[in-house]
């Protein structure tokens, strides 16, 4: 899709009244398309940001997690409000929901992943020890590159999504999978302090782990407000001006995560699955997956299926 300003028809539009300026939402940046066919991409570093003037204005990707791996370059990434230097050598993880932008201070080189959260979901189930690597926001020195082969395992990731072999997506698994795990081996040794959270970040980091914990009941959202102790318009606000989507999107995500999940690796029925998400009737759970997939989940599956 050509990279036009309506791409902007697609950003969130948050009500003036919140007194929150709008946030682009991108799958990659520039780029507000759908694209389910694949599950991670890869690009250099500068594809994006030499045409922007080195400066990638604060987004967000409402379904991906990205990684930066800067090789050569320095400047300052905003992580939710926050200014974090990077130099050469660093990681710069951003989970999704969350408002990022870049400011190279040179032309940088380098490589950007940016990985499906469904996928990424699954995968954290059957490797739970990248969690470490992919689910704490901002930046991170990676020890002794120099000899570690990180620039040719992504060189060998970009190059198996390219050649459009047979077995590609498994080719590319496993390429990706040596790359998260050179970082796992070369994850900074002393882990950094946690943040101080301001109330709002703080505050919707508690009601993450609530909509983790029950969203298969679909539990009414003043009844998760009135569990963290504040107004539904507070935790909207709160979610709005944090991750740039309103609560209930987040636990809409959650559910179609978990229903993509059911869908391409369980033989559940369709209204087996919408049992178990918590869904009143088959029906109404197929309208709802259809209008966040684009697409319905029997078709979603029979994209899923192994080839024999």
């Amino acid at each position: 899709m050509a990279e036009t300003e309506n791409h902007l028809d697609f950003s969130l539009r948050l009500p003036s009244s919140d007194g929150i300026a709008a946030v682009p939402r991108y799958i990659l940046y520039g780029d507000a398309s759908d694209r389910p066919d694949w599950f991670v991409n890869i690009e250099p570093l500068d594809k994006r940001c030499r045409e922007r003037g080195w400066v990638i204005k604060p987004h967000t990707h409402p379904r991906m997690t990205q990684i930066v791996f800067c090789r050569e370059g320095s400047g300052h990434m905003t992580i939710d409000g926050d200014n974090v230097p990077f130099a050469p050598g660093c990681v710069m993880v951003v989970p999704p929901h969350r408002i990022h932008g870049f400011d190279y201070a040179t032309a940088a080189n380098g490589w950007v992943i940016t990985i499906e959260t469904h996928y990424l979901d699954d995968l954290l189930i059957r490797a739970p020890d990248l969690r470490r690597v992919l689910q704490s926001a901002g930046v991170f020195a990676l020890a002794d590159i120099g000899d570690k082969g990180v620039n040719a395992a992504m060189e060998r990731l970009a190059d198996e999504l390219q050649a459009g072999q047979k077995g590609g997506a498994v080719g590319a698994e496993i390429q990706l999978m040596s790359v998260l795990l050179l970082f796992l081996r070369l994850w900074p040794v002393v882990e950094r302090a946690e943040p101080v959270l301001s109330s709002r970040a703080d505050l919707v980091r508690r009601f993450r782990a609530i909509v983790e914990q029950s969203y298969r009941q679909q539990p009414p959202l003043p009844d998760m407000a009135a569990q963290l102790g504040v107004s539904v318009s507070q935790l909207r606000l709160a979610c709005k001006s944090v991750t740039g989507i309103a609560p209930i999107e987040i636990v809409h995500d959650h559910l179609l995560a978990e229903a993509k999940r059911c869908l391409a690796y369980t033989p559940m029925s369709v209204s087996e699955i919408a049992d178990r998400l918590g869904f009143s009737d088959a029906a109404y759970f197929s309208r709802f997956f259809t209008k966040r997939a684009s697409m319905p989940p029997t078709a979603f599956r029979k994209m899923h299926i192994p080839l024999s």
